[in-house]
């Protein structure tokens, strides 16, 4: 089982690093494979503030959690410190990226459209469940 969550988070935690590194570094190409929406769907503070600023800060950060879920696979000691900051990360990037579209929308800014809206809910979702596991994984491990 710890297995299969490992990879899990791999996976989904290098969907998120890849495709903030892509955000950051080529919006034109993320829009391109889905992983924006195109600016002209976006309020521009809010297109600006995931491709730039958020793209920066994650693409430096959200590289802790898929590392954390390699190393609980091996086993190595550090993995459990990994996973708390990791999924700290984590839970606060899919909440912002929850409220920042909530908010927006409710005082009439363009937030995409609303497939690209309900895709960054639904993996908003899967980062938060993710990130928790991670969490009540760690705290057993360090709590042995």
């Amino acid at each position: 089982m710890i297995t299969f969550i490992g990879i899990v988070v791999i996976v989904v935690g290098l969907l998120v690093w890849i495709g903030q590194s892509l955000s950051f570094l080529a919006p034109d190409i993320a829009t391109k494979i889905g992983l924006n929406s195109p600016e002209k769907e976006m309020d521009p503070s809010l297109y600006i503030i995931e491709t730039k600023a958020n793209g920066l800060s994650d693409m430096l950060l959200t590289w802790l959690f898929p590392l954390s879920g390699l190393l609980m696979i091996f086993d190595h000691e550090a993995w459990p410190f990994l996973a708390l900051v990791g999924s700290g990360i984590y839970v606060y990037f899919a909440l912002l990226t929850i409220l920042s579209r909530f908010y927006l929308k409710k005082h009439g800014k363009k937030v995409g459209s609303s497939s690209s809206e309900r895709t960054a809910y639904i993996f908003s979702v899967i980062w938060i469940f993710t990130a928790i596991t991670m969490i009540v994984l760690a705290i057993q491990k360090l709590a042995i």
